[in-house]
C-alpha cells in the first residue's frame, strides 16, 4: 500500500513539474514571438506530444485539473468587470448583440448535440467555447458540467481551430461588406472566440473598431458569472449521482467564489490588486492547458471528435450570421 501510494505521489510530483515547465516555456515562447497560437495553445500543443513518451503523467494532469482548476475559476472571476452592463453609451448596442449571439451559439450547440447524440455536457462546454470566451470558457465550465478530461482536450482542439478561422475571417468579411469600424467591432466582438483574438482583430481594422470589439467580447466574458452557477446545478442533473440530493445543498466553494471575485473586482478591489490576480490566474490557467493536453485521447477524437466540429462549426456560423443581420437590420 506504501508502495502503490509513493507511486502516485511521485506521478503527482512528475505530473505537476512537467506541465508547470510547459506552462513556463509557452509564456516564454509567447512573449518573445512575433506571432503566436497564445501561450495556452501552445501548452496544450506541447502536453499533448509530450504525453505520448509518458503517459504517467496523466496522474499529475488529474490532480492539477482536481486541485488547481477550482482556484483558478475563483481568480478568473477577479477579471470580470460588471459594470459593463450598466454603462450608458453606443457601448450598449454592441454590447446587446454580443449577449444575444453568444446564447444563440450556446442554445444551437446544444440543440445540435442533442440531435447527433452528443452528452449535453460537452455540447454546452463547447457551445460555451465559441459563445464566451475559447479557452477559458471551456476550462471554466469543464468543472461544473462535470467534464472529463479526454471530452475537454477534444473540446479545446475544436474551439482553437474555430478560433484562428473567426479571426482570420472576419476582418476580411468586414471589409468586403463596407461596415464601418463601429459596425466592424461589434461584428468582431460578438463573434471571435478569445479575447486577446477579439482584439487583435479589432486593432487591425481601426482604433473605434478595436475599442468595440474590447467592449463586446468582454460582455460576453462576463456571462460566466451567470453561466457557472448554471452550469453547477445541470452538471449535477446530468451526472445523476446517487448524493445528487446533498450537492443540491453543498455547491462548489468555487461557484459563489467566482460570483464574489467578480462583484469585489467590479466595485470594491483596486485595479492594481485585480490585475496582479488575473495574471496569476493566466499562469494557472496556462499550466492547466498543458495538463489538459496529456489527455488526448485518439480513440475520443475518433469517437466524437468529428462530431464535435461539425456542432462547433455549425453554432459558430450560426453565431456570425445573427450578429451579422443584428448590425444590419437594427
Amino acid at each position: 500500500m506504501n508502495w502503490f501510494d509513493n507511486e502516485k505521489n511521485s506521478g503527482i510530483t512528475s505530473g505537476v513539474l512537467v506541465a508547470s515547465i510547459i506552462g513556463i516555456f509557452a509564456i516564454i515562447i509567447d512573449s518573445n514571438t512575433v506571432f503566436s497560437l497564445g501561450s495556452g495553445v501552445t501548452a496544450f500543443i506541447i502536453g499533448a506530444i509530450f504525453v505520448k513518451e509518458n503517459k504517467n503523467l496523466e496522474v499529475g494532469g488529474k490532480w492539477i485539473i482536481g486541485n488547481l482548476l477550482p482556484i483558478t475559476i475563483i481568480l478568473l472571476g477577479f477579471g470580470l468587470n460588471l459594470s459593463i452592463f450598466f454603462e450608458n453609451s453606443l457601448g450598449q448596442y454592441g454590447i446587446i448583440i454580443g449577449i444575444s449571439s453568444a446564447f444563440v451559439c450556446l442554445i444551437s450547440s446544444y440543440f445540435l448535440g442533442k440531435i447527433w447524440g452528443l452528452e449535453a455536457s460537452t455540447s454546452l462546454a463547447l457551445g460555451s467555447g465559441g459563445a464566451i470566451c475559447g479557452n477559458s470558457a471551456v476550462v471554466a465550465v469543464s468543472k461544473p458540467l462535470k467534464l472529463d478530461e479526454e471530452m475537454m482536450a477534444v473540446i479545446l482542439a475544436v474551439i482553437n481551430i474555430l478560433g484562428v478561422i473567426t479571426f482570420l475571417l472576419i476582418p476580411v468579411f468586414s471589409l468586403y461588406l463596407g461596415f464601418s469600424d463601429i459596425e466592424s467591432g461589434i461584428w468582431a466582438g460578438s463573434t471571435i472566440h478569445a479575447v486577446p483574438q477579439a482584439v487583435s482583430a479589432g486593432e487591425i481594422m481601426g482604433e473605434d473598431a478595436m475599442i468595440m470589439a474590447t467592449t463586446v467580447k468582454l460582455s460576453r466574458v462576463a456571462l460566466l458569472a451567470i453561466l457557472i452557477p448554471i452550469f453547477t446545478i445541470i452538471g449535477n442533473k446530468i451526472s445523476n449521482e446517487e448524493n445528487y440530493s446533498s450537492e443540491k445543498k453543498n455547491v462548489p466553494f468555487f461557484v459563489p467564489g467566482f460570483v464574489l471575485a467578480s462583484v469585489i473586482s467590479t466595485w470594491f478591489l483596486p485595479e492594481l490588486i485585480t490585475e496582479v490576480l488575473v495574471d496569476i490566474s493566466k499562469i494557472f490557467l496556462v499550466i492547466i492547458m498543458a495538463s489538459i493536453g496529456f489527455f488526448i485521447n485518439r480513440s475520443v477524437i475518433s469517437q466524437v471528435g468529428s462530431k464535435v466540429m461539425i456542432i462547433g462549426l455549425f453554432s459558430s456560423t450560426i453565431m456570425i450570421i445573427v450578429s451579422f443581420l443584428m448590425i444590419t437590420l437594427f
